[in-house]
C-alpha cells in the first residue's frame, strides 16, 4: 500500500461491469483508488432512509481464502438488515487471482473500508460508532482482525475498528498447527496475523457461526477461541449447526440455514441495541 492511500469520494457512478442482479438495489461508492486498481463498496440503505438520521451499520467481507472476488455473496444478507433499519455494505478487497496480492493486501483494504465509512459517515447517514463487521472464511479472519490486531490504520483520526464482529465458517488459526499459512509470507508473520495469538480483554462482541461438519476450517479451531475469548470475559456466542459444511449459511445453499444463520445475526446485533427485537417464534 502507498504511503499516502486515497480515501475514495462518497459516491460514483455504478460502472457497466458491476450491474449485477444482486446488487441492483445498491448505491456504488469507490472507497479505494490507487494507481493500479480500484475498490468498490455497494450500500443497501434503509427504506426511505434520511442521511440527517445516523443510522447504525454493518460492514460484509466475503469469503474465498483471499483468491476470488464475490461482493454479492453478501447481497442477501445485506437487502435483510436495510429492511431492519442499518445501513449494509458489501466491498471489494483485493485477491490474489485478479491482483496477484496476499492476504496482508487484503487485509490493508478492510481496513481501508472501514476508514472510509467513518470519513464519508455523515454523507453515508451511518453512525460511525455503532458499525459491525460480517465475513465469511478469510472475510471472518479479516473481520476478527480489525477487531483483535493490536496494530490498527489511524488515518486522520478515523480508525478501523469496529463495535461488534460476525464471524461466519470462520478461518482463526493461520499459525504453522492452523490452515493457510503459506498465503503469508511466512510462518511467523501468519502467527501474528492469525486470531487464535490475538486473544486479549476488552474486544467488541462477537458472534461465531459455525458448521459442526466443515470440511475446510475443523469445528474445533472454532471452539478452542471462543473459549479463549471467553475466559478473557469477553462477551461471545457461538451457534452451531450439526452436519453443516463450510457454505451452509449462503442462500443459494440451504434456504433454511439461511434463514436461521439471519435469525441469529439478527438477534445479536438486537442486543446491542443497534435494531428492534423481533419474536421469530
Amino acid at each position: 500500500m502507498n504511503a499516502s492511500p486515497q480515501i475514495g469520494p462518497a459516491t460514483t457512478p455504478l460502472s457497466e461491469e458491476r450491474e449485477r442482479e444482486l446488487l441492483k438495489d445498491a448505491i456504488t461508492h469507490l472507497y479505494q483508488k490507487e494507481s493500479s486498481y480500484e475498490l468498490t463498496a455497494y450500500a443497501f440503505n434503509p427504506p426511505n432512509h434520511d442521511i440527517a438520521e445516523l443510522k447504525p451499520a454493518i460492514l460484509f467481507l466475503h469469503g474465498g481464502l483471499w483468491d476470488v472476488s464475490m461482493p454479492t455473496q453478501f447481497a442477501p444478507h445485506c437487502l435483510h438488515f436495510a429492511s431492519r433499519g442499518m445501513v449494509a455494505l458489501t466491498v471489494e478487497y483485493r485477491v490474489n487471482a485478479k491482483h496477484g496480492t496476499s492476504p496482508l493486501d487484503a487485509f490493508v483494504d478492510a481496513q481501508m473500508a472501514m476508514i472510509w465509512i467513518r470519513h464519508n459517515h455523515a454523507g453515508l447517514g451511518i453512525d460511525p460508532n455503532r458499525i459491525i463487521v460480517a465475513g465469511a472464511a478469510s472475510g471472518a479472519h479479516m473481520a476478527l482482525s480489525l477487531a483483535m490486531q493490536p496494530d490498527i490504520m489511524d488515518i486522520d483520526g478515523y480508525n478501523a475498528r469496529p463495535q461488534g464482529i460476525i464471524a461466519l465458517s470462520a478461518l482463526v488459526n493461520t499459525t504453522r498447527k492452523g490452515m493457510e499459512s503459506d498465503r503469508f509470507g511466512d510462518v511467523k508473520t501468519a502467527a501474528k496475523k492469525s486470531p487464535s495469538t490475538n486473544v486479549r480483554k476488552k474486544l467488541p462482541p462477537s458472534l461465531f457461526i459455525h458448521g459442526k461438519a466443515d470440511t475446510i476450517v475443523p469445528y474445533d479451531h472454532i471452539t478452542k477461541i471462543t473459549k479463549a475469548l471467553k475466559r478473557k470475559k469477553n462477551h461471545c456466542e457461538l451457534v452451531d449447526f450439526e452436519g453443516a459444511n463450510h457454505s451452509f449459511f449462503n442462500f443459494n445453499v440451504s434456504a433454511k440455514h439461511f434463514e436461521i444463520v439471519l435469525n441469529s445475526m439478527d438477534a445479536f446485533v438486537s442486543d446491542l441495541g443497534y435494531i428492534e427485537p423481533v419474536d421469530y417464534v
